[in-house]
């Protein structure tokens, strides 16, 4: 496991930002795994980081955050804010739900689907047979970050390359 970073600032993180964290993970991943959880949370703050920002909310685009925080979810935020919780993404920026994606066949209107197909396992069709995903675009290009605990049907992981601001 990757050692825990440092804060993107010195402070002790607002509640604010763990709040938005929270409903963030419990909205995107809630009911999964801590592992799950905390590696979702850590796109978010490796994305603050990326962008130079110590607001949760700057950072949020393209994820789901509608959802109330839950107990759990605030302890990893603040552990992942506070960086006492370490990175298990490997400085993951995105991630992606193959189960979820459009599968082959499938009307892609609408979907970004420009990473192609992939067999991922675990993905299957209503018979129980492997089917292959689509995958977003930045699948294609972006480095692929496996997290240990974390099934690829449910989460992919990635990093966006450099070290510049995070699309």
């Amino acid at each position: 496991m990757a050692k825990p970073a440092q804060a993107p600032d010195s402070s002790t993180p607002s509640s604010k930002n763990v709040t938005n964290l929270a409903k963030l993970i419990v909205t995107e991943s809630g009911g999964l795994s801590r592992v799950t959880q905390t590696a979702v949370g850590w796109t978010v703050r490796n994305r603050m980081t990326r962008n130079g920002t110590t607001e949760v909310d700057r950072a949020w685009h393209g994820y789901q955050h509608g959802k109330a925080a839950t107990a759990t979810a605030l302890v990893i935020a603040k552990g992942i804010l506070d960086g006492t919780i370490p990175d298990p993404t490997g400085g993951a920026t995105h991630f992606y739900t193959p189960k979820i994606m459009p599968k082959e066949g499938d009307d892609t209107t609408g979907v970004d689907v420009g990473g192609g197909l992939e067999s991922v396992e675990g993905v299957v069709d209503d018979d129980g047979k492997p089917v292959k995903n689509y995958r977003p675009s930045f699948a294609a290009t972006f480095t692929e970050k496996v997290v240990p605990g974390v099934a690829p049907a449910i989460f992919k992981f990635y990093q966006q390359p450099g070290n510049g601001h995070v699309r």
